[in-house]
């Protein structure tokens, strides 16, 4: 195999398909990144036997085969000639001893590797699609950055999921988390959506990675048993949906969600941000205390002092005074891309909801929260 691209290209291929190369393995050819120049096109893929990623990169092909290449020691490679600028690079493997030298058009270097062929390599079948899809993929990417944010911390919490539930019914695709502690979904109802119905399970590892490689263009997604395909920019990254049950999350809402108080999403971050000097000393313990017109927050460390910081609000307000790890609501407001979110809660101990004001049928998306004992 000889191939000639740019190095920049190469670069963004291994970038992409390296999310899939495994932590750790007992199997050597799965650390290894697998070419294959065949009919004027050059595919690089990794595998780690649940993800699966390939591209294709702009080259041109002199001569076709294929090699398996180090992952992370070839990715570190390229990443290190960033200062020749974007070179033309040249990878010719010798097929009688699976060495691989690598150079750059015009410059003093070259290395010569030891790559490793093929056989041992596990054969990735793709699925053909049970279940099939176009979304967005800007839409998507905000729809898990949102979902996410409650997955739960390890994958021995009995009280949640390390992950994402996705759920399309009656039209509408519902992402969603939960760690036992606070439930975030976020919603989008499309006409597209209209007679389809089911509920994955996605690990919170293949939502990061995703988050990543997402494109803003349409992406095709694609299931099949317990095997997820999404296609996009010439990448296909197919997974294996997670086991389990997810919790009936509609159960934590309550018909007559609304009204609350109104908040500004900016002043409450920059509020709450300002409290984490303190905060961060008291496992990230808040109280709130609500007024006719006042939002105070505040933080108490027996070692650091007291931080309170006050917000001014409209209406007629119930005393209340709450208590919240800060976290959570940082969680939430920077998911959030409305200015004006939406806060309720019956009192202490109880669940404390915060919404978008901008929610409509259409699109809607809501964080619950347990408030903590006052302490």
């Amino acid at each position: 195999m000889k191939i000639y691209c740019q190095k920049d290209d190469l670069l963004k291929g291994l970038q992409v398909v390296s999310r899939a190369l495994p932590a750790t393995t007992a199997i050597p050819e799965l650390t290894h990144f697998y070419f294959k120049a065949k009919e004027g096109v050059l595919s690089v893929c990794a595998t780690n036997m649940k993800t699966y990623i390939s591209t294709i990169i702009p080259a041109e092909i002199l001569r076709e085969g294929e090699i398996l290449v180090q992952g992370k020691f070839f990715l570190e490679l390229v990443q290190s000639l960033n200062s020749f600028g974007n070179k033309h690079a040249v990878v010719d493997v010798n097929e009688e001893n699976n060495r691989v030298l690598f150079t750059l058009e015009g410059e003093r270097l070259k290395y010569e590797l030891t790559g490793r062929g093929r056989e041992e390599y596990p054969e990735v079948e793709l699925i053909e699609a049970e279940t099939e899809f176009k979304i967005d993929g800007k839409m998507l990417k905000d729809l898990f950055k949102f979902g996410s944010i409650a997955s739960a911390a390890t994958e021995t919490s009995v009280q949640g999921f390390r992950g994402v539930c996705m759920e399309i019914k009656d039209s509408k695709l519902t992402i969603a988390s939960m760690d036992g502690n606070r439930l975030a979904m976020i919603s989008r109802i499309l006409p597209r959506f209209e007679g389809m119905s089911f509920r994955w399970l996605l690990s919170l590892e293949v939502v990061s990675e995703l988050l990543k490689i997402l494109p803003d263009e349409e992406v095709l997604v694609q299931q099949r048993d317990n095997k997820v395909l999404l296609r996009f920019s010439n990448i296909i990254f197919q997974t294996m949906l997670s086991e389990g049950d997810f919790v009936d999350y509609e159960d934590f809402i309550p018909d007559d969600l609304e009204g609350g108080i109104e908040l500004s999403r900016t002043e409450f971050l920059s509020n709450l941000k300002g409290l984490q000097p303190v905060s961060r000393e008291s496992g990230d313990r808040i109280a709130i205390d609500i007024s006719e017109d006042v939002f105070g927050l505040s933080s108490f460390n027996e070692k650091f002092g007291e931080a309170y910081r006050e917000i001014k609000i409209e209406g007629s307000n119930e005393e209340m005074n709450l208590a919240f790890n800060a976290r959570y609501i940082i969680d939430f407001l920077n998911s959030s891309s409305d200015q004006t979110i939406l806060m309720q809660c019956d009192g202490e101990g109880m669940p404390a909801y915060f919404w978008s004001k901008e929610n409509i049928q259409e699109a809607s998306d809501l964080c619950v929260i347990m408030s903590l004992t006052v302490q």
